[in-house]
């Protein structure tokens, strides 16, 4: 029996018109009212710079916040100064949706994707939190290095670990059916 046919092609086919589904319910929701009538964008990049200067701090690295426009950027103290800066573009929050559209669309029990996703958030904002730390240093003293590392290394450290996430739900909590 192939890929198209039968019960397998059935859950391929319902787990691409749930995702696409979700992710154009996503889309036109982000696109019509969380970006022109929420602050969520600029929340989530304040909160990966806040948590990367609280990070710094655990090892005496003294670190500055400052807003510009609707970046937020983080300076290293003592550094060339041109810090770090987060917006909308890099802080992860389509990640989220596009983590949760996964999950949501893969089967599954609920009331496992209901703790499963914000763990998944979770870990997926600190990988985020990680990136913008390890980015500053490299600006700091490595500058020339900055866009490869941001463009490449860190964009695919990031997928990685939601790919993990991924390939773990689908692992572990997907019902498997038994061959007979």
């Amino acid at each position: 029996m192939g890929l198209f046919e039968g019960k397998q092609f059935n859950s391929i086919a319902r787990f691409l018109i749930i995702a696409a589904s979700l992710y154009t319910l996503w889309l036109l929701a982000y696109y019509l009212l969380i970006k022109p009538y929420t602050d969520w964008d600029y929340w989530i990049s304040y909160s990966i710079v806040y948590l990367s200067r609280e990070a710094f701090s655990i090892f005496d690295v003294i670190t500055h916040i400052d807003i510009e426009s609707d970046h937020v950027v983080l300076i290293l103290d003592g550094g060339n100064n041109k810090g770090i800066w987060v917006g909308h573009e890099c802080n992860g929050f389509k990640l989220f949706s596009i983590f949760s559209i996964f999950i949501l669309a893969f089967p599954g029990k609920w009331l496992k994707k209901l703790w499963y996703i914000p763990m998944g958030l979770i870990i997926i904002h600190a990988a985020n939190v990680l990136r913008i730390m390890i980015l500053v240093l490299i600006n700091n003293y490595y500058p020339k290095y900055l866009d490869f590392n941001h463009l490449y290394t860190f964009t695919i450290f990031v997928y990685s670990v939601i790919f993990a996430l991924w390939y773990f739900w689908a692992k572990k909590y997907t019902p498997h059916e038994s061959k007979s």
